[in-house]
């Protein structure tokens, strides 16, 4: 009897052993989105707005910098974006203010913002026009 028990707890220990390999093998892994310098973003996140699709990348630099990236692609029914969306970024759950960088423009309907933050933590990053608004949240170390 204590042979069989052992025999069976074993074969499912063996089974659990190889399944584990044999899923890692089989899963394909989760695309990263990649920057044109190669880079990939800390987070990424893309929100319709009523003008239209609005993507926004945070890459985390040294020192606790923050490069933001946006990219707007307006409705085929609306002329394309003239002026930039709004861009704050902000501490979750502390009331640090709200950070306001400039934005520069890279290209139609693409612009990047380059930002030093005060202190490490989780930060939140909001683009958009008007009320319309696309939200990352991002861990800055």
């Amino acid at each position: 009897m204590t042979t069989k028990v052992l025999a069976i707890v074993f074969a499912l220990a063996t089974f659990g052993f190889v399944g584990i390999f044999l899923w890692g093998v089989a899963r394909p892994p989760a695309p990263d989105p990649v920057s044109a310098e190669g880079a990939a973003p800390t987070a990424a996140v893309s929100g319709q707005v009523a003008e239209g699709l609005l993507d926004l990348q945070v890459y985390l630099l040294r020192d606790l910098g923050v490069d933001v990236a946006i990219q707007f692609a307006p409705d085929v029914r609306q002329p394309a974006a003239a002026t930039p969306p709004e861009l704050s970024l902000a501490m979750v759950g502390m009331n640090m203010g709200t950070i306001v960088p400039p934005l520069e423009s890279t290209g139609p309907g693409q612009w990047r913002a380059r930002v030093t933050l005060p202190m490490a933590g989780r930060w939140a990053a909001r683009a958009g026009f008007g009320a319309d608004r696309a939200e990352v949240e991002f861990d800055a170390r």
